[in-house]
């Protein structure tokens, strides 16, 4: 399930295609699982906070994605939150409405395990979200 709030004005927020985007990436990644993610779309000023607390930088930016690493184990059998991305609409820096899909795809990537700290590593991220970019432009 992907739950969705917005915390901002922003109108760019097309929830149904973000649960059908999140939905498809999850099924794709891991299709024996049943996943909960939490989208928060924050301004600017909420997002400079969380990025600062968070990882040290005083600025805002577009998405930061937070893992569920713990899962009680009393809990086994229910669906697992995969944990929660944090988007800021107004930090979003190529067209609104492609760009949006992108960055949700960016954080739940990130929650399923990929980065881009190394030249290697960001390759085969960038690959997945075209991959997942192209089967929606369709």
């Amino acid at each position: 399930m992907i739950e969705i709030n917005n915390l901002t004005k922003s109108s760019i927020i097309d929830k149904r295609l973000l649960r059908r985007i999140g939905e498809k990436v999850l099924k794709t990644e891991r299709p024996a699982e049943e996943w909960n993610v939490s989208v928060v779309f924050a301004n600017k000023a909420r997002m400079a906070e969380l990025n600062r607390i968070y990882r040290g930088k005083d600025e805002s930016t577009d998405v930061l994605s937070f893992a569920s690493d713990n899962y009680p184990e009393e809990l086994a059998g229910l669906p697992r939150s995969l944990g929660e991305i944090i988007i800021c609409p107004s930090e979003i820096r190529f067209d609104k409405k492609t760009g949006l899909p992108h960055i949700f795809i960016h954080g739940l990537l990130h929650l399923l395990g990929y980065d881009h700290k190394d030249q290697k590593e960001a390759k085969i991220m960038q690959a997945k979200e075209q991959e997942y970019l192209t089967f929606f432009k369709k």
